[in-house]
């Protein structure tokens, strides 16, 4: 684990009182320009972070972990907060929640304000333009826990909760084929995020299986939305082949869908069925109701928390590279 600087260190090494570097860190005018910079130029050098616990003087103890998701308009991400903040509540600790809002930029200057902060652990899941982990790196470096969850950088040595998404998205692939559909689009995110990687590899295994000619694949880079979901509907519908099934990784893209093929006079199941991931309560409101995927928000957060929990109390080294698989499963119901 690498130690982290302190101002003294920066002031020892180019010989100029502490109280200079921290002004010079703050960019006070009272430091000339040659000073300021050769401060600046040392401390990100050797990455040197503000410990806002020392500056607080909150003392030794730290219970604050952090929470950070892509978007909490997403109802599997504010679930996941939702239980994340409860069980965290119960053992003690303080959770503090970060929204990136699918920006990477805004997710490197949340990791960095966390290390900055020195808490206590990180869990994630990255944003759908998330493509180096430089900044998730700089956590261990600083003896920070890290977990991911559902959407993870691969590369990184550190726990991963992940979902079965290729087995389960073959399988209602499987399901949809068995049941006599013979085009079935498939509608997923970025392929570069291992989610919509997964799932769009068990979409096609499954069509390739079966030796069905239709192969339709939307990569989405767009945010997921209930208008999304309609415009995609209308494009699919525009080519020669039209889909007879549509299976979606979002509940929004879904219901974009349902409705668009209500105004088009599509009737669900017989002209168009749909299977969509998200057991939301909409998918009991819609008509007819939804073949659902139900991720298991409770246990991944339960996961997730307990492998951090165990490496903040040095129960299982921050470098563990282990990964829990959570089962995801198919909730049939009319609309296919």
């Amino acid at each position: 684990m690498k130690k982290r600087i302190t101002i003294k260190d920066i002031a020892r090494e180019l010989n100029v009182h502490h109280s200079t570097v921290s002004r010079a860190l703050r960019n006070d005018p009272r430091v000339n320009e040659k000073t300021r910079d050769l401060v600046l130029a040392y401390s990100l050098k050797h990455e040197y972070q503000t410990n806002m616990n020392a500056v607080h003087l909150r003392g030794t103890g730290n219970n604050t972990i952090a929470l950070i998701v892509p978007n909490i308009n997403h109802t599997f991400f504010s679930d996941i907060v939702s239980q994340l903040t409860n069980i965290a509540y119960k053992k003690g600790y303080i959770l503090s929640v970060f929204q990136s809002n699918e920006d990477y930029e805004q997710e490197v200057g949340i990791v960095n304000t966390i290390i900055k902060h020195n808490y206590a652990g990180v869990i994630a899941s990255i944003s759908i333009n998330t493509s180096d982990s430089k900044h998730f790196k700089l956590l261990s470096t600083f003896g920070i826990p890290l977990v991911f969850f559902d959407r993870i950088c691969d590369d990184l040595p550190t726990p991963k909760v992940l979902v079965n998404n290729y087995e389960v998205t073959f399988e209602a692939t499987e399901y949809l084929i068995n049941k006599g559909y013979k085009r079935i689009a498939h509608l997923t995110g970025p392929t570069h995020i291992n989610v919509f990687h997964d799932r769009q590899n068990g979409y096609i295994d499954a069509i390739q299986k079966h030796g069905l000619s239709y192969q339709k694949h939307l990569a989405l880079e767009d945010e997921f939305t209930v208008e999304l979901g309609e415009k995609c509907l209308r494009d699919l519908l525009l080519d020669v082949e039209k889909p007879d099934a549509i299976i979606s990784s979002s509940i929004l893209l879904t219901m974009g869908i349902a409705v668009q093929a209500r105004e088009m006079s599509l009737r669900i199941p017989e002209d168009l069925a749909l299977i969509g991931f998200g057991n939301h309560v909409s998918s009991l409101i819609m008509q007819p109701r939804l073949t659902s995927i139900y991720q298991s928000e409770t246990e991944i957060a339960g996961i997730s928390f307990d492998l951090l929990d165990k490496m903040i109390n040095k129960e299982m080294p921050i470098t563990e590279n282990c990964i829990k698989t959570v089962q995801a499963h198919i909730v049939y119901r009319e609309s296919c």
